[in-house]
């Protein structure tokens, strides 16, 4: 075997390597290995402790001003920054207009920024506090810094988190309580952020429905939130418009000072403070006119994309349970959700009402015939809604410790509690046939079917009249649409409104309170109608007939005297019998007859007298 040459190779690597120097360890001179534990001090002096406040000015509880705390509110510590905000909720509730002339813009901006904390007790306390700030400052304050809160309420809104995305409603509803104006004044850039909540860009003009963004939440209670939110919105861009097309010039705080070449100066301070706006362009009525056309124009657009989005959203949670009654059942979530759909769509046909006259485009019929079909087939197929309340009855008997004492038996009540959105649904399809068909045109068979459900619906409604506040309203609207928009199509189209009619008069005498006075008023524009269908009814006929038996009661409304006055004008014939029936017991009740929501007692009483005019020529002073 040959020799093994490894071992001399291993050795010759050795010692090529390159070798580190080894140093001996020196040990401490005997007596010095002791370690040394003297140390140096240094004050440490915080320029901040050191600072004397002034008598005068405005400290926490604390000993903290409003610049110590708007430092504190970028804190690194969540709980520095928490009762950095606590604090200065306090000075604000204290000492609001001292703070707010020198701070407002750093106060707001301060705030603004914890809109977006991750912190959720940080964002709730931030809100309270600007809750505060808007109800204590004036309109035209807040107006160099609206810019600001509309901007954090943006980028709250298409934030990345979940919860400051959701907080981004609550903060909404502080600005639409406080100062709804701004949510007007910048509509455009909110309403879009809307349709990305409950949407997505299919393409440039379609858009589809997703869920929610959050796991804690349904769809639909989600979309609850949302539409509620919308519906407060359209609250606010309807109030600017009609404030805008209200002549009085005089119900606003501002004023504007046009330049021309007749103004050589400006006074620069008056003794009626008051916010101005000057305007160095000749023509600028016109540039505002423009602009606030093209504003209407757009959100026109925005409604178009908008009421299909409400459709499909319905879609999912419409109702699949009827009762014995052929009404719909629906639960607690769709009632809400109902309630929100129905109030936007009702928004929108106001804001069409008022729009269209100043724009001279029909936007009514336009919007009427593209989405009454998705009406009647989403909404107005399963009407009414009833909702399903569930009634937990406990089972307990005696004493026994029996496992079947404490199970509990569920029920449902079908509860006819949804009356206020019903109505609604009524006056929105009703509108809609009114506008897409024509006053004077016959309706095809499907409408006849629903308008026949609607009227049906509105008898049973009226012969339960109630005076609560919540529906009164809706109802007269809806019985006012129907009399005087519908009456002719309707009755052309074989649908009688003898019933409601006869329902309508009984509702409308039960008492002479204020709100069956609305009720009641209905029948006066009946009369001014020439053209009306239901001066041809005997029922209307008879009302108006025994209009003087209402001077003879113990009190009467000031409005059904000055109906009667103009019946007497126009139907003398109907009324002559029953004045001269009764002539001598009118003249003796007008003396001691209670006359309500009169502002002249004297005048209202000799009205009453002088309706005899017609029939002896005798005037009364």
């Amino acid at each position: 075997m040959g020799k093994n040459n490894r071992h001399k190779k291993n050795i010759k690597s050795e010692k090529s390597k390159v070798k580190l120097k080894q140093t001996k360890a020196k040990l401490l001179p005997k007596g010095q290995n002791i370690t040394d534990t003297t140390f140096k001090v240094k004050k440490i002096i915080i320029k901040e402790q050191l600072k004397e406040h002034e008598q005068s000015e405005i400290l926490s509880r604390r000993k903290l001003n409003v610049k110590d705390l708007l430092v504190r509110l970028h804190h690194h510590n969540s709980s520095v920054r928490q009762e950095a905000i606590k604090e200065l909720e306090e000075i604000l509730k204290n000492n609001p207009s001292e703070i707010f002339n020198s701070n407002l813009n750093k106060i707001l901006q301060g705030l603004g920024a914890l809109i977006l904390d991750k912190e959720k007790d940080i964002r709730r306390d931030t809100f309270k506090t600007i809750s505060l700030i808007l109800g204590s400052i004036k309109r035209e304050q807040l107006a160099p810094f609206s810019d600001i809160l509309i901007s954090y309420l943006c980028c709250a809104m298409t934030h990345i988190s979940p919860p400051i995305k959701e907080d981004s409603l609550h903060f909404l509803d502080i600005i639409v309580d406080k100062s709804g104006y701004l949510i007007a004044k910048n509509s455009q850039k909110i309403l879009d952020l809307f349709l990305d909540f409950i949407s997505k860009n299919k393409s440039q003009i379609n858009r589809q429905l997703t869920t929610t963004f959050s796991s804690k939440l349904t769809s639909v209670k989600w979309r609850n939130k949302v539409f509620y939110r919308l519906s407060s919105i359209f609250t606010t861009i309807i109030d600017d418009i009609r404030l805008r097309y209200c002549s009085k010039n005089d119900l606003t705080d501002e004023k504007n000072i046009n330049i021309d070449n007749n103004i050589y100066y400006l006074p620069i301070y008056n003794y009626n403070t008051n916010l101005c706006h000057i305007n160095f362009d000749s023509n600028y009525k016109d540039m505002i006119s423009k602009k606030y056309n093209y504003e209407i124009f757009e959100f026109i657009k925005y409604i178009y994309t908008l009421v299909p989005l409400i459709f499909e959203s319905w879609i999912e949670v419409r109702p699949q349970e009827t009762c014995d009654e052929n009404i719909s059942l629906i639960s607690h979530e769709t009632k809400d959700f109902l309630k929100a759909i129905t109030s936007i769509i009702k928004l929108i046909i106001e804001f069409i009402d008022i729009v269209e006259p100043k724009i001279e485009e029909n936007i009514s019929k336009e919007f009427s015939s593209k989405f009454i079909h998705n009406l009647s087939k989403y909404l107005i197929t399963s009407f009414p809604y009833s909702f399903k309340a569930i009634q937990v009855v406990d089972s307990k008997k005696n004493n026994s410790k029996r496992q079947n004492d404490f199970e509990t038996v569920i029920s449902h009540t079908h509860n006819k509690n949804c009356l206020e959105e019903n109505l609604e649904l009524c006056y929105i399809y009703m509108w809609m046939v009114c506008n897409s068909n024509g006053r004077n045109n016959k309706v095809n068979e499907e409408c006849k079917v629903n308008c026949r459900k609607i009227i049906k619906f509105v008898d049973d409604s009226l012969n339960n009249w109630s005076t609560d506040t919540s529906t009164v309203s809706q109802l007269v609207k809806l019985v006012r649409i129907i009399f005087l928009n519908c009456s002719k199509f309707l009755y052309k189209s074989g649908i009688n409104l003898e019933r409601t009619l006869q329902a309508t008069i009984a509702a409308s005498l039960k008492d002479t309170t204020q709100v069956n006075m609305k009720l009641f008023k209905i029948f006066g524009d009946i009369l001014l109608d020439q053209f009306n269908e239901l001066h041809k009814n005997d029922s209307f006929k008879k009302f108006i007939m025994s209009l003087p038996d209402l001077l003879l009661k113990e009190s009467i409304h000031d409005d059904i005297i000055k109906m009667i006055n103009h019946v007497v004008l126009k139907y003398r014939e109907y009324l002559r019998d029953g004045l001269e029936k009764n002539q001598t017991s009118i003249l003796d009740n007008a003396k001691t007859i209670k006359i309500i929501g009169s502002h002249n007692e004297s005048d209202s009483r000799l009205m009453i007298c002088n309706l005899f005019y017609f029939i002896d020529g005798q005037f009364y002073y």
